[in-house]
Formats: C-alpha cells, structure tokens, sequence
C-alpha cells in the first residue's frame, strides 16, 4: 500500500477496506496448494466484513462493460482486496490498451458485489492479475461460494 494512499484512507473511518495484515494472510492463504475449512473461515470472516475495490472507467475501456456501474471483462465482475492489485490490473490493462484514461476507484461491500453477480448472473474474480496460471478468488454465484482457482488464459 502506498504512502499516499495511506495517508488518504487514515482520515476515512468510512472505508472499510482490509488492513495491510489481512491482505497479506488473504495472499498466504491464496498461495496454499491446499485449503483447510479453518483457512476458508479466515478467507470468509475478511471477505464478508470488508469491502473490495473496484474501478469505474472515465470512459469506454476496450473489453470492459459496465454492470451496475462494476467493471466486467469476460463475463466476470473485476474486485480487489486491495487497492495495490487493483492499480495494478488498471495500470497493466491500460498498457495493454495502449490508452490511458482516469478511473474511479471505489469500494463496496463484498455482500453487494454478491448481489450485483447473483442478479446478473455471472461470477467475480477477485485479485486477478491477468497473467497465465495467476492464482485467484472466485464467488461462483451459482454455488454461492467462494473459491480458490488458478486462471488457465490470460484474460487482460
């Protein structure tokens, strides 16, 4: 987390982002080969009392629409636990794009961005970082769970 985006967040009582602390056990837990029920109930508690974060576009970004004003590449809603991997999927998409463009950043509960897929019929990643065989989260809204997956395709 940077310096100046800690600086802005200290006076925001109303953000309700994860802590350095739990990104990182949110990161030590995505790493694992394999999750216990013990390590899905740490992944869960985070997850369910914080928000993600997310970007809207100033203006049309090439294979991003827009859901309920959520970002969505490849039919998946696009969330982050922090606002480090989520300037970084901005940062590299607009490399990719070869267009630079201003982005909103905004957070919103974890259990709203479930709604929003479960109305719209489609899953979120969250953390994905666009690179082949990148481990990410998933809420599959058809289960209505939260998964670990490693993405086979490069989906920037």
């Amino acid at each position: 987390m940077t310096k100046e985006f800690e600086k802005f967040i200290a006076d925001k009582p109303e953000l309700n982002i994860a802590t350095k602390e739990e990104v990182s056990l949110l990161k030590i837990k995505l790493g694992k080969s394999h999750r216990k029920e013990s390590d899905w109930e740490v992944i869960k508690d985070i997850f369910y009392k914080r928000d993600l974060i997310t970007f809207i576009p100033s203006k049309k970004m090439k294979g991003i629409k827009l859901v309920e004003e959520l970002p969505c590449e490849w039919g998946y809603l696009i969330a982050f636990s922090n606002i480090d991997d989520c300037t970084q999927y901005i940062d590299e998409k607009q490399y990719r794009l070869k267009s630079q463009s201003y982005v909103q950043i905004i957070s919103v509960p974890f259990m709203d961005i479930c709604e929003i897929a479960d109305r719209n019929d489609v899953d979120v990643l969250i953390d994905v970082n666009g690179g082949i065989n990148s481990r990410c989260f998933i809420y599959a809204h058809r289960e209505e769970r939260l998964k670990a997956v490693i993405m086979a395709d490069n989906i920037l």
